[in-house]
């Protein structure tokens, strides 16, 4: 095995490996991001109902289920 083989298989071990850590990495961000999106939603509901705006907030609660329902 010539070092030229040894370095190209354990390069493309590497590039599959570093694939795999990218890919974990940005489910991970996406999910961090969608979790602060719900609780920021949820906040906002909470304080326009302690308002007395309910139907504003149970609006706001319900908005990304009305925009699944679209597509």
């Amino acid at each position: 095995m010539s070092t030229l083989t040894l370095a190209q298989s354990t390069w493309a071990y590497t590039c599959k490996f570093c694939e795999v850590i990218r890919k974990a990495f940005y489910v991970a961000f996406v999910g961090l991001i969608a979790f602060g999106e719900s609780a920021g939603r949820a906040r906002a509901a909470n304080a326009l109902a302690q308002q007395g705006f309910h139907k504003e907030a149970k609006a706001l609660m319900l908005l990304p289920k009305e925009f699944s329902k679209n597509d």
